[in-house]
């Protein structure tokens, strides 16, 4: 209750333009700073309306916006609350946000190289035979699936992407792996093709990955990444021009 009356009293009056965004960044910031966390219930429309000087409408469209991408959750009879954990969906407008800066082939690559890379290395720290055995398991689905005549047009690329998202679940941290798993779909077309073109390469880079992961050599991890995701970054280097 101490924390609601808090940052009711430390709202700040906002203008008429563009309100609902507006109402969004404040809370957003109240987020971001700690003043406002997980679970806490927020002021009533009524409040935050008066607080703002602006129209309950406004206020209500921003929490539905906040409510669509997982940032608040309205429980019936008892109010808004900032939800207790993040979701994919919280992503989606970071993915969005990406798509339409359209960031440089270049850029993607060191974005997937970076990601992909750090959650190798984290996964070295406390991997266990038996999660590398899970990947190995992943990658052997892979590689019978790609000496298929006909195969379904989503298989291939599906096991390539579980074989990265249990990697980055192996890495302990959940942040990163889902962070990991909302930013592969601006890579999920490129992935695609280049698995489909050569789905024995992808079923080898990934052993080089699982070896380096059961050899606990980081170097060998870091160089292992870089190669895996070679034929994928010359593809999507060469796409554009």
């Amino acid at each position: 209750m101490e924390a609601q009356k808090s940052i009711t009293d430390s709202l700040p009056h906002i203008g008429r333009d563009n309100l609902s965004k507006s109402i969004m960044e404040i809370l957003t910031d109240y987020l971001l700073s700690g003043e406002l966390k997980p679970g806490d219930k927020l002021p009533t429309e009524v409040e935050l309306a008066q607080k703002l000087g602006v129209g309950r409408n406004s206020v209500r469209e921003a929490i539905k916006m906040l409510s669509s991408v997982g940032v608040v959750e309205a429980i019936r009879g008892s109010g808004i609350y900032i939800t207790n954990s993040i979701s994919a969906s919280m992503l989606n407008p970071l993915i969005l946000s990406l798509v339409f800066e359209q960031g440089t082939s270049h850029e993607l690559i060191q974005l997937r190289l970076l990601l992909d890379t750090g959650a190798a290395e984290m996964a070295l720290e406390h991997i266990q035979e038996d999660e590398v055995d899970r990947l190995e398991a992943i990658n052997l689905q892979l590689k019978q699936e790609g000496k298929k005549g006909k195969h379904d047009h989503h298989r291939l690329p599906g096991l390539d992407l579980n074989f990265h998202k249990e990697l980055y679940r192996i890495s302990g941290n959940k942040l990163l792996a889902k962070l990991g798993e909302a930013i592969y779909k601006l890579f999920y077309a490129s992935i695609e093709k280049t698995v489909e073109a050569d789905p024995e390469g992808a079923y080898r880079n990934h052993e080089m990955i699982i070896d380096a992961l059961r050899k606990k050599d980081p170097s060998l991890v870091r160089e292992s990444t870089k190669v895996s995701l070679s034929y994928w970054m010359t593809y999507i280097s060469t796409k554009q021009k």
